[in-house]
């Protein structure tokens, strides 16, 4: 009885870590000359595809989509590759602690940065896949919802997610 117990709260613990939605986090680079190489594949010998810089006005240039091993990786504007994960930091707005949680509703859920010429206007800054945690620390601004950095805000519209409640 007592294996049963042991291998049944495995498998239980086991299916809620699987079963995890992914997070939205943008991602910048932390290495000393300001960029990172985002290679085809993850290997120091890929072909370069792109940079991935440094902060800007406290908001991260590129979109974490996955991690394997030592590498990142990463979507910096409509380019996807590999960069090595040593010199990649990170920010979200999903704590996990916070009352709500603001989860992608559509397929390819747009979210939005800030425009320095028409602030009624906001370009695209990346798309999110449906089911994904984009953040539980946010304000309310209209028909958005917003997300802070040190300077700039990104923004989602209201419309394109769902507002879960409670913890997790």
């Amino acid at each position: 009885m007592r294996r049963f117990l042991l291998l049944f709260a495995t498998l239980i613990m086991g299916a809620a870590i699987w079963a995890q939605k992914p997070v939205f986090t943008v991602v910048y680079a932390t290495s000393d000359d300001g960029f990172v190489n985002v290679r085809q594949r993850p290997s120091a010998k890929a072909p370069i595809l792109t940079k991935l810089y440094m902060f800007s006005h406290g908001l991260g240039s590129g979109v974490l989509r996955a991690k394997s091993g030592n590498w990142s990786k990463v979507s910096v504007g409509n380019v996807t590759g590999w960069a090595y994960s040593k010199y990649v930091g990170s920010q979200n707005w999903y704590s996990g602690n916070g009352r709500n949680k603001i989860v992608a509703a559509r397929e390819q859920t747009p979210i939005y940065g800030e425009s320095y010429e028409d602030s009624s206007k906001h370009p695209l800054f990346t798309t999110v896949a449906k089911g994904t945690i984009i953040a539980d620390d946010y304000e309310e601004d209209g028909v958005y919802y917003v997300l802070k950095t040190a300077h700039d805000c990104l923004f989602i519209k209201k419309s394109d997610v769902k507002v879960v409640s409670g913890l997790k």
